[in-house]
Parts: C-alpha cells; structure tokens; sequence
C-alpha cells in the first residue's frame, strides 16, 4: 500500500509538473517602469493596446529603459516600421552591460526571447532616435509562448499562390476566406502582398489580421502610398508606372508564384489603386518573361511564367471562365470555423482604424462585390472545370 501511495504521489507531481510545463506566460507589462532617455511625455503609449500611440526615440537620444519586479522571459514589440540593428543591455552590478545583438530586419513585429531578466535596455546602433520608434511593447512572464505572440517566419520561398491587394483590410473585405483556406487549411505557400505600406497603425492591423488567418510567413509590403484615385492612369501617374510594373514583375521572378489573386479589374467600387493591382498583375506575367524588362530582377532571378491569374469579379467573356469559392465550408484547422467567419472576425478584431466608414466591409455572398466571386483572366494551364478551386490544373485538389 505504501509503495501504491508513493507512485500515485509522484504521479501526481508528474501531472501537476506537465500542467504547469504547458502554462501560457503571463503578461507582466503592466508591472514595468519605463524610463526613455528621450523625453519622457510619451512613454504611457508603450502599453496602451493602441497602435495609433507611439513612443518614438529623439535623435541622439534613443535608448529605452525597461524595468520590472517580475523576471521577464519575453519582449514582444510591435515597431513602427522596420527595425534598425540595436543592442539589448541588462544590469551588471551598477552598469549597463551587452545582453543580445539584433540586425536590422523588415518584420516589424518581433519576439525576443529573454532569460529572467528585470533591467534592460533597448540600445539602437545608430544615434538617429527618430528611425527608433515603437507602437506596443509587452513583456511576458515565464511559461509557453502565447498563440497571440507573432513569431514570423520568412517570407515564403516558390509560392503556390500570391494574393496581391491595394491596402490593408482588402485581404478580408473582397477575398473572404481565401487566406485561411489555402495557408492554414491546405497548407500550401501562400504569400500575401500589400501594394501599400500604409501607415504605421495599418500595417499593425494587417500583421494582426493575417496572424489571425493562419497566415505564418511575413508577408510583402510595398513601397506605395495609399492615394486615392478613381482613374487608372492617375493610379499609375501616383504610384510611377514603370516603378509599379518593375515591382511586380520583379515579385513574380523572386517569389514564382503558380497562380496570382488580385482585385476587380473595375476597381470594385472604383478605386484607382485597386484597378492597378488588376492591370499591372496581368501585364507583369508577360513582362516576367521578357528578359528586356526590368533587367536587374532578370539578372538576379530569371524569367518566370505565371500559370494562372483570377481576378475579383471577373466574367466579362463568359460563364466559363466564373468561379465561386465556398467560403462557408468549416475548416478543421481552425475547429469548424469557416473562411468566412474568419474575414468577418479578421476585419472586426484587427482592422479597427476602418470602422468609421461603415460602406466597408466583408463583402457578403449576396453583395454586388461578393467575397465569392472570381474569374480566370489568364491561364497557362488549360481551363478551370470544377471551378471551385485556385488551384486547379496546377496542384492536386485537396479539398477538405
């Protein structure tokens, strides 16, 4: 009986042990004191949970102090735009000493493992402040890694399929469930291109809108400004027309994509931006062949040819080129939630700057802009003949 008593003991110890192995950390922000050796007015906005506040270095005068009762395992920081190399340094008696190095890298949302620290200071390599800027910073506690903590992989390598679109939100408001269904779901290499930077808070929804897809390699941000046109040849007199073509067929030879996903060639409600995503992601596939055109991504990456591209809402030759995605169907990677309710969480969760224009939103299968409604412009590969897939004739259909 004794020796029965002692292993239901160690037993339990192992239970109890395995429980607490499994325990989310905690976020032990709130507990912090920090001191920046810039002005001081705009610390609170490090952990306010909004990304429209910003605390933002001076020049000469960037680094930031971090100091916590609780060791901290964890730094999770949510930059204003991409990071510059800098140092982190932690206490040694009375002096700051070198922790961890980071290079520059273009993932603003980073996660930086810690050992238990409770003093630490953020030290950016060079004395340019103002190019050191942070939207939320959290620090976490000791347990397992968050789900809600981006660790990004790289950008994905020879993609199955790229979804170009103008701005942040678009991704959800005109294509639905596509990013949950072919990343999490199929698990195929799905890279997400935004043809905008777009501003700091922004890009921070996009980040946290895509995490919440299941999308897990960092996407591409373009170098355009979000302006707004209802012309195409204004769209490209803004953006540059042949920067924009360079940029996209220089995408198409680097990342190969098999089959593209783009806007309505009308724009949807007409926006400039958005008929210059269709226009340009048509003719890239030619110029990606050419090897005249832009001769430095030729040089570096080869020619490439697209297999096939859809675009929002188009049927302008016939019935047979139309195409609708059920984005109703539950998806088991995210337990029985569809694609669409994921848009719909994705846009009310994460893209909180664009609730103020109620016009916007994920468009609904009964819309004249459904989420659901596609056509093949192009295709290298023979005609659809399910239809219910982007990636028919190109990868085998596996449907769930």
């Amino acid at each position: 009986m004794r020796k029965l008593l002692s292993g239901l003991f160690f037993l339990a110890l192992l239970i109890l042990g395995l429980i607490a192995l499994g325990e989310e950390a905690p976020n032990i922000s709130g507990q912090a004191v920090f001191k920046g050796t810039s002005k001081a007015w705009n610390l609170k906005n490090l952990n306010d949970s909004l990304f429209n506040t910003t605390w933002q270095g001076e020049r000469g005068e960037g680094s930031l102090e971090v100091l916590s009762p609780s060791p901290c395992y964890g730094l999770y920081i949510s930059w204003t735009q991409q990071p510059q190399s800098f140092t982190v340094q932690t206490m040694q008696g009375a002096e700051w000493v070198a922790y961890q190095h980071y290079e520059a890298t273009p993932i603003v949302h980073q996660y930086y493992p810690l050992n238990g620290l409770t003093a630490l200071r953020l030290v950016p390599d060079s004395d340019d402040g103002k190019n050191f800027g942070i939207s939320e910073i959290s620090l976490l506690g000791k347990g397992e890694t968050p789900a809600w903590v981006q660790r990004w992989e790289p950008t994905v390598e020879d993609a199955d399929l790229m979804l170009l679109f103008a701005h942040p939100d678009d991704e959800v408001l005109y294509f639905g469930g596509l990013l949950p269904y072919y990343t999490a779901q199929r698990q195929l290499k799905v890279l997400p291109v935004s043809l905008s930077y777009a501003s700091p808070l922004r890009r921070n929804e996009l980040l946290n809108c895509l995490w919440s897809l299941g999308v897990k390699n960092y996407p591409v941000l373009g170098p355009f400004e979000d302006r707004y046109s209802f012309n195409l040849d204004k769209a490209y007199a803004l953006a540059g027309r042949k920067k924009v073509s360079d940029f996209i067929t220089g995408l198409y030879r680097q990342y190969r994509p098999e089959v593209v996903v783009t806007h309505d060639i009308n724009g949807e409600y007409g926006h400039g931006m958005h008929r210059l995503c269709a226009d340009v992601a048509e003719k890239a596939i030619a110029y990606a062949n050419d090897p005249s055109r832009s001769p430095d991504t030729f040089k570096a990456f080869g020619a490439f040819q697209v297999q096939k591209l859809y675009l929002h809402l188009y049927s302008e030759r016939s019935a047979d080129v139309q195409l609708v995605m059920d984005w109703d169907l539950p998806l088991p990677a995210f337990g029985g939630k569809t694609g669409i309710e994921l848009a719909l969480a994705g846009y009310q969760d994460h893209h909180l700057s664009q609730h103020r224009y109620e016009q916007y939103k994920v468009e609904p299968r009964s819309s004249p802009y459904s989420c659901y409604q596609f056509g093949l412009k192009y295709s290298a590969a023979g005609p659809d003949i399910l239809k219910n897939d982007f990636m028919e004739n190109v990868l085998p259909q596996k449907l769930p």
